[in-house]
Order: structure tokens, then C-alpha cells, then sequence
């Protein structure tokens, strides 16, 4: 089969929200949730790793809700934990009664989250550069520059690049053709009012305090970083190694936020490698 982002492509309803997503493969299921940006969804993030994750796993890759091709509604209270209870809400709609989940920035916490509410649902756990720990060297939360793609004159290839590029080491990396594809669903309408990065402010917080309850996890978790992260510092990761009591961390020099892009085959071995030793 042809691996491509219409092949792949699928629906399935989650309680009352319509989830967009891609599959491939056979196997135990993994589950990978996207991290939130202006454009995001999960075939930007995972679709270059999905060819070499779909032969050792039954791959999902999933459109969060208010990103891709997924529901936009309107959220109420925090939204980590409503993400969390959507892709309860998918495993049970697809009978799946365990998944391996991974998880890149706002969906790694969205991970965290389903392994402290939802852990008899949990195989192995992958968080990557995600918010959830703390920080020695960093004062109070950034805001990442992306929050501000909408504001003064608006979205536009350049502003969409200059974010592109912040989310790696190599810059070389950010094509034309990857700038185009994140620019074209960054201004989707509907994303634009649902989206918590979009113009419209959407309702409900994305990070709730998991650190407190990170000592909770008992799924075995990798936690993978890349030092050049310019959002969250590296020692995050140090911290869920502290904290979560079976976990392991790879940390990558000269690599940014997106590690599944900029490190893909050894990112790829990483997390096949971690999956599949028993």
C-alpha cells in the first residue's frame, strides 16, 4: 500500500466529536497526538515517520480536536484533559483495548494526561519535548512566538517559516514545499476561530499542573528532547526522569522541538527500539 495522506486518511466518532485521522500497519497500536501550532495536525508531524512506524505497529496518527481535518468544538475547563477523554472515547469507538501512546508537545501532555486518568488504556508511553515538568532554569511559562501569528499583519509564508524555523536546529530542513503545507492549514477558517492558536481565542487552557501528579505514571515512558528546544529548556525532560518512576530520556544536540522531523531515522529507532523490548 501506498502510504500517503489520502490513503491513510480516516474518520471514526469519539462520544460526539468526529476524529479525523490516518493508519497503516498491523501490530500493537500506537497512538501518536500532535503538538498544537498555527497549521498543525498530525500528518505534519508524523506522516515522514509513519512508513517505517507502520511495520512494526498499527499506526494512528490523529488530527486533534480543533486541528486538521478533526471536529472544532468548543471547549469548556481544561483542554489536556478534554483531549484526553476524546482519544479514550476513539479507542473505545475503534475496540481498542491498548495502545502505546506518543506524544510531540501539546500532545505529549495529552499523553501524560491519559496515563494518569486512563492507565489500564496504556502499552508504553513517548513523550517528546512536552510541557508536564518543570524547569530550573526557565521563569514562569513561555510563550511561544506562534501565539503571535495571527496578530499585526496577519498570517502570511514568511511569518509561517519564521515559526517553522524555530522548531529546529537545521533550518535548511524547512523547505518551501513544508512551509506551504503548514501555511495553507494555518489559515483554514474554521481553524482559525477553534484553534487555541487561531484568531478567534478559543475557550478552555491547554497545560494543566501535571508535574504534581507525574510520580503517579506507572506506564514505562521514554522521554525524548532536543537541547535546542527554544520553547522548553532540556532539564524539563530531566525532571519527568526524576519524577515518573519507570522512565528513561534521550536528549539530542543540535536538535530543536521538532525531533520526529529533524532526527527521523534515529527518532524512528528510538521508539521502535523502546516499544518493542520487552
Amino acid at each position: 500500500m501506498n502510504l500517503t495522506r489520502e490513503t491513510t486518511s480516516r474518520f471514526v466518532e469519539a462520544g460526539d466529536i468526529r476524529i479525523h485521522y490516518h493508519e497503516a500497519g498491523d501490530g500493537p497500536v500506537l497512538l501518536c497526538i500532535h503538538g498544537g501550532a498555527p497549521g498543525a495536525f498530525g500528518w505534519g508531524n508524523f506522516g515522514r515517520n509513519l512508513p517505517t512506524l507502520s511495520r512494526h505497529f498499527r499506526t494512528l496518527i490523529v488530527d486533534l480536536p480543533g486541528y486538521g481535518m478533526s471536529d472544532k468544538p468548543q471547549v469548556e475547563g481544561p483542554r489536556t484533559s478534554f483531549y484526553a477523554r476524546t482519544f479514550r472515547d476513539m479507542l473505545d469507538a475503534l475496540n481498542i483495548r491498548r495502545a502505546h501512546l506518543l506524544g510531540m508537545a501539546t500532545g505529549g501532555s495529552v499523553a501524560l494526561k491519559m496515563a494518569l486518568d486512563y492507565p489500564e488504556r496504556l502499552g508504553k508511553l513517548v513523550v517528546v519535548n512536552s510541557p508536564g515538568g518543570l524547569s530550573l532554569f526557565q521563569i514562569g511559562t513561555p510563550r511561544p512566538a506562534s501565539h503571535d501569528y495571527y496578530t499585526g499583519e496577519g498570517p502570511s509564508m514568511e511569518r509561517i517559516r519564521a515559526n517553522l524555523e524555530r522548531t529546529v536546529y537545521d533550518k535548511a530542513l524547512i523547505t518551501e514545499d513544508v512551509v506551504r503545507e503548514r501555511y495553507e492549514a494555518s489559515i483554514d477558517p474554521a481553524f482559525m476561530v477553534h484553534a487555541p492558536e487561531g484568531r478567534g481565542g478559543a475557550s478552555g487552557s491547554t497545560i494543566e499542573p501535571l508535574w504534581q501528579d507525574l510520580h503517579k505514571i506507572q506506564a514505562e515512558t521514554l522521554v525524548i528532547w532536543g537541547r535546542e528546544n527554544q520553547t522548553l529548556n532540556y532539564d524539563h525532560a530531566l525532571f519527568m526522569l526524576n519524577r515518573i518512576p519507570n522512565s528513561r530520556v534521550h536528549i539530542h544536540g543540535k536538535c530543536g522541538l521538532w525531533v520526529p522531523f529533524e532526527k527521523a531515522e534515529e527518532f524512528n529507532r528510538n521508539v521502535v527500539s523502546f516499544l518493542e523490548l520487552q
